[in-house]
């Protein structure tokens, strides 16, 4: 009997060994002293996290973060070999701000010119798929028949897809709407003031039950870079660990186990091509 209880116990540790094996990011590499020092200056790795469920959602129960982007700041701290703390936020702004005052060393957000500004970024670690939810008495059936004189199109102010539906879209209307939550967009919609709503595919599938007979567009017109950004001015071990790092999660299948974790809550969030 005592045998069995100590062979169930070794069987335990095994398996807690395999679990942390496959949690962790693989062909993990040793970082210069320097380059921790560079990238966790405090000794910890403060880690921006921006709260939409496709990428992260709290257990409040615990007091714990879970999802895509905390599982990749978890990661690269246990990599850099510091402890993590990670930093809630409601919108990008925050980040910024956060980024300004020197209170962030990284983060995994959207590429956008006013953020570049405030931060650096090394390679993308995920896409976000975008398309347009449309309500149910819309004569629009593909994206490709969205621009066209008279539509209104409600965008995320200030996110990456505003900033290439602006490049694009010649005759439509594009009015900002709120880029945390659908709720702006769909009451528009649902007053007649709006004619499509466009975003990232997990938000307007939040979105459509709200709008009964809504539809969303097959296809991505554009997906949203999530890049690793981390802190200005910082010496350029960073940039090069940054990247190593990015590719790797990549590489490895940590980012893809990630978002199966997640499951249908992140449909329309995807790995990046490595």
């Amino acid at each position: 009997m005592a045998n069995s209880s100590r062979l169930f116990r070794i069987a335990a540790i095994l398996a807690a060994v395999l679990m942390a094996a496959i949690a962790a990011p693989a062909h993990a590499q040793s970082i210069p002293d320097d380059a921790v020092r560079a990238l966790a200056p405090t000794g910890k790795l403060r880690v921006g996290v921006l709260m939409v469920w496709y990428f992260a959602l709290e257990d409040k129960a615990i007091g714990q973060l879970k999802g895509v982007i905390p599982d990749l700041g978890e990661a690269l701290a246990r990599r850099v070999g510091v402890p993590v703390e990670l930093i809630k936020f409601e919108n990008p702004g925050g980040v910024i701000n956060a980024f300004r005052g020197g209170a962030l060393d990284a983060t995994f957000i959207g590429i956008t010119a006013d953020r570049a500004e405030a931060m650096d970024y090394g390679p993308t670690v995920i896409d976000l798929q975008t398309t347009f939810l449309v309500p149910a008495a819309s004569p629009v059936t593909r994206i490709a028949e969205i621009d066209r004189d008279g539509l209104r199109i409600l965008v995320p102010q200030r996110s990456a897809q505003e900033a290439h539906l602006r490049k694009i879209i010649s005759k439509a209307t594009l009015i900002n709407v709120a880029v945390e939550t659908p709720r702006e967009a769909v009451d528009l919609i649902a007053a007649g003031k709006a004619d499509a709503f466009s975003h990232v595919v997990p938000m307007l599938a939040s979105a459509q039950p709200d709008l009964p007979g809504s539809r969303i567009l097959p296809g991505s017109y554009y997906d949203v870079p999530i890049a690793i950004g981390y802190a200005k001015e910082r010496p350029s071990a960073v940039a090069a660990y940054a990247k190593a790092f990015a590719e790797d999660v990549k590489k490895s299948g940590f980012v893809r186990q990630s978002l199966a974790r997640a499951g249908d809550s992140v449909k329309g969030v995807v790995v990046a091509t490595p």
